[in-house]
C-alpha cells in the first residue's frame, strides 16, 4: 500500500467514525424526542417523563441499591454467558466437524431452541432452589443452542479451498482447526457472543423476577407491585446503559483487535 493509499485509508476511517457517531447520536435524539412526546400525551403513571426517570435512577445509585442489584445480575449473567459459550462452541464444533455428531445433536439443539426460557427458569428453580446456581444453569441451557447453531453454520461456511491447501501441506487435523478453521470462526463467535449476551440478560431477568430476592429482575418485579412506572423505567434504563457499555467498551475493541485481518474498505484502492 502506497503512502497516498494509507492517507486515504486514514481519512476514510475518520469520516466513517464521524458519520457513525452522528447517526448514533441522531438515533438517540429521535428516541428521546419520541419519549418526550409520549410523556406529554400520556400521564406519568403510564409514561413518566425523562427527568423523573433520571431522578429515580440517581436515587437508586446514591442509595447503593443499584450497585448491589446490578452486581448480582452481572454475576449471574457473566457465569451464565461463560457456560453458554462453552456449551455452544462445543456442540457447534462437534456438529460442524462430524456428520454423525450433526445428526445426533440436531434434534437436541432444535428442542433447546423451542422450549421457552421461562420453562428452563422454573425447572432450574425447582431443581436447584432459589439461588445463583439455578439462574446460571437456566441461562446456560436456554441460550447455548443459538450459539451452537451459529458456530455450526460458521464451520459449514469455512473456505474448503483453504482446508484442501492445508491437507496439501500435510497439516494435522488439529493444525487445520487452529490455523484455518478457527480464524474464520472468530466473527461468528463474536456475533454469537453478542446475541447470547442479550439472551442471557433476558433469561436472568426472568429468573430473578419469578424466584430471586436480588437483581434487576427482582427490583423490576418489586416496583411493578407498587405500580411505580418511573422506577420500572429507571431500572430498565440502567439495564440498557450497562448493555451499551459492555458492547462499546468490551465487545467492540475485542472485535476490532481480532478481525484486523479483514478488508477495511468495501472497494479496492487500486484498479
Amino acid at each position: 500500500m502506497t503512502s497516498s493509499e494509507k492517507a486515504f485509508l486514514k481519512l476514510f476511517l475518520k469520516i466513517s467514525f464521524v458519520m457513525n457517531t452522528f447517526h448514533r447520536a441522531l438515533s438517540i435524539a429521535a428516541l428521546l424526542a419520541l419519549w418526550l412526546i409520549l410523556a406529554f400525551v400520556f400521564p406519568p403513571s403510564i409514561v413518566p417523563p425523562p427527568n423523573a426517570v433520571v431522578a429515580a435512577m440517581w436515587e437508586n445509585l446514591r442509595s447503593g441499591q443499584a450497585f448491589y442489584h446490578l452486581y448480582k445480575t452481572l454475576l449471574r449473567v457473566g457465569f451464565g454467558l461463560i457456560l453458554t459459550m462453552f456449551l455452544g462452541i462445543a456442540v457447534g464444533t462437534v456438529m460442524g466437524l462430524s456428520r454423525k455428531g450433526e445428526v445426533f445433536l440436531d434434534a437436541w439443539v432444535m428442542v433447546g431452541l423451542t422450549v421457552p426460557a421461562i420453562v428452563y427458569s422454573i425447572i432450574c428453580l425447582l431443581w436447584f432452589g432459589l439461588n445463583d446456581l439455578a439462574a446460571i444453569v437456566a441461562i446456560g441451557t436456554a441460550a447455548f443452542p443459538a450459539v451452537g447453531i451459529s458456530i455450526w453454520q460458521g464451520i459449514k461456511g469455512t473456505d474448503t479451498q483453504l482446508v484442501t491447501m492445508g491437507h496439501a501441506f500435510h497439516l494435522s487435523k488439529s493444525a487445520i482447526i487452529r490455523k484455518i478453521i478457527f480464524p474464520q470462526l472468530v466473527p461468528h463467535i463474536l456475533a454469537a457472543m453478542r446475541y447470547a449476551l442479550g439472551i442471557c440478560w433476558k433469561i436472568c431477568t426472568t429468573v430473578e423476577l419469578i424466584g430471586m430476592s436480588s437483581g434487576v429482575g427482582y427490583m423490576l418485579n418489586y416496583w411493578f407491585g407498587l405500580f411505580s412506572m418511573s422506577q420500572v423505567f429507571a431500572w430498565t434504563l440502567l439495564f440498557l446503559l450497562v448493555m451499551f457499555a459492555i458492547e462499546y467498551l468490551l465487545f467492540k475493541p475485542i472485535e476490532s483487535r481480532l478481525t484486523r485481518w479483514r478488508t477495511t474498505l468495501p472497494f479496492p484502492l487500486t484498479a
